[in-house]
């Protein structure tokens, strides 16, 4: 009864963002079964959820697969909905990611402030698009601001075995959901031993040290049962191999250091993310953050930056401040400050300009520093009637751009463009009777595979199936070579048996299916 009591309590305290994370929560599963998944979302659907957890730990075909994120939502999949197995463990991670950076808010402002800066983040272009996606991103800021909030804590005295097993598997578990968690892991391990260390509580770093070691073994461990798979594979197909045509499993259970090596040699030569010149990186980074920034909020590039400058050199002074006065607002300062500062330096040195989702989760640490430099600045020279008032305008403000924006027609465009077309084709028809087909692009069979459950023998020859869907780079002369993740390019030979040989079912915007006579 107690803590019925308390809960209802904290829910009256905190009406505005209770509701406000309700509509948003609603407004995540309305667009997690109405907004139809795209390419990405399909493949990863087609090989890896949808054949089970066991299946999804051991293949990773190329180094953008999101590991983790595909064995937990393989868990998922279990109760037959093809949406809830590919999208529901990220739009669970998008609510559980407002409460938790209201949480971490509250600790250091008002709650005016605080849902503030929770409904600035859940404003963001960006980050709204990605809420819902079969992708791991969402998940990962998950783990980013559960590891952020332990650091907190280990830093105010809750430093117990506890917070640091929790910090080191919110590290490994980020980074196995997906490996471009490394840009916000590197920033969190810094900002816990800078804070640590301005703290001079040394023996908490040193197990904060040792938690992030831990965290990077267990990571390793993960991903060699992926790279012995591989290796495995690749040995037992080497005809130079003395194990070639051996079981892979039997060379993983013989050999396993020689599995984890091949495996991880060939991941490490296909990298997914490209280098690029470290001098265009270095001159184009303006640019780059730019465009990340201005997808966060539209034409707001320019002003994301300054405002980004500014939080670095406000809240390292503000953090060096505090810490001679010995006020408990070090840690937001640090944190804000070095997750906007090592990013852009570990671009350099990597010579990187990532997929923008990858830095997605920076809008976390702008939002909330925006909000703590509003707030300390009316705290120290406004009186406490003013103060309430601009706490009550600012938050007013940014939940009325969130609903505008969320409720918006540009951030409800669909995901998906070929995907759709070709699904409305195959709507048409009765797909359960499609036995043998002959693809001709990549999208055919993710689809196929995801709204009607139906994955027909694939046939190399077209004259050996009994279904084909011809797309519109088929009858276009023009196109005169394959782009991925199309198959084929124009053939007019290809072409002439479909149509000489075959009966037209269903068409829809230049994507017709055929069946053997």
């Amino acid at each position: 009864m107690n803590n019925i009591k308390k809960t209802a309590q904290i829910l009256k305290e905190n009406i505005v963002v209770t509701v406000f994370i309700v509509i948003m929560a609603v407004e995540y599963i309305r667009m997690m079964f109405t907004n139809k998944p795209w390419y990405d979302e399909l493949y990863t659907y087609y090989y890896f959820i949808s054949r089970g957890p066991i299946y999804a730990a051991i293949h990773w075909p190329v180094p953008n697969n999101h590991v983790g994120y595909s064995v937990i939502s393989a868990v998922f999949d279990f109760f037959g909905n093809p949406y809830i197995g590919l999208r529901s463990v990220s739009c669970i991670a998008a609510v559980a990611n407002l409460i938790l950076i209201y949480q971490i808010s509250t600790r250091f402002m008002n709650k005016y402030y605080a849902t503030a800066a929770t409904a600035m983040y859940a404003g963001a272009y960006l980050v709204y698009r990605l809420s819902v996606q079969g992708r791991g991103y969402t998940l990962a800021t998950t783990c980013y601001l559960v590891a952020i909030f332990e650091i907190y804590h280990i830093g105010i005295g809750m430093n117990k075995k506890r917070n640091y097993i929790i910090f080191a598997a919110a590290l490994a578990l980020g980074m196995y959901i997906v490996p471009s968690s490394l840009y916000w892991v590197i920033p969190t391990c810094v900002t816990g031993g800078v804070y640590l260390l301005m703290k001079r509580y040394i023996d908490r770093l040193k197990r904060l040290i040792v938690a992030a070691v831990a965290a990077g073994a267990v990571t390793f461990a993960m991903y060699s049962i992926i790279w012995m798979a591989i290796g495995a594979n690749l040995i037992s197909k080497d005809a130079e191999s003395a194990m070639f045509g051996v079981h892979q499993a039997v060379i993983a259970l013989k050999h396993p250091f020689a599995s984890i090596s091949t495996g991880m040699k060939y991941m490490l030569a296909t990298p997914y993310i490209q280098s690029i010149d470290r001098s265009v990186c270095f001159h184009t980074l303006p640019q780059y953050f730019s465009g990340l920034f201005g997808n966060f909020y539209s034409y707001s590039g320019i002003m994301l930056i300054s405002l980004s400058v500014l939080l670095i050199l406000w809240n390292a002074m503000n953090a060096m401040k505090q810490l001679y006065y010995k006020r408990t607002r070090v840690f937001v300062s640090v944190f804000v400050s070095v997750s906007l500062l090592v990013v852009p330096i570990m671009l350099i040195i990597q010579s990187v300009h990532p997929y923008q989702r990858v830095l997605s989760f920076l809008m976390i640490p702008i939002s909330f520093g925006l909000m703590h430099i509003l707030y300390s600045f009316f705290e120290t020279y406004a009186v406490d009637k003013v103060k309430a008032v601009f706490g009550v305008f600012f938050m007013c403000i940014f939940l009325f751009v969130t609903f505008v924006k969320v409720f918006g027609s540009y951030y409800n465009e669909p995901f998906a463009d070929r995907e759709n077309k070709i699904e409305a084709v195959f709507a048409k028809i009765d797909t359960s009777k499609i036995d043998k087909m002959y693809y001709t692009d990549d999208y055919q069979k993710y689809v196929l595979k995801f709204y009607h459950d139906v994955v027909p023998e694939e046939c190399e020859n077209i004259e050996d199936c009994n279904y084909v869907m011809i797309c519109p780079e088929l009858r276009d002369s023009k196109y005169n070579e394959a782009k991925w993740p199309v198959l084929y390019s124009y053939h007019v030979a290809r072409l002439k048996y479909v149509e000489e040989k075959m009966t037209e079912l269903a068409e829809d915007e230049g994507y017709t299916i055929y069946a053997r006579q």
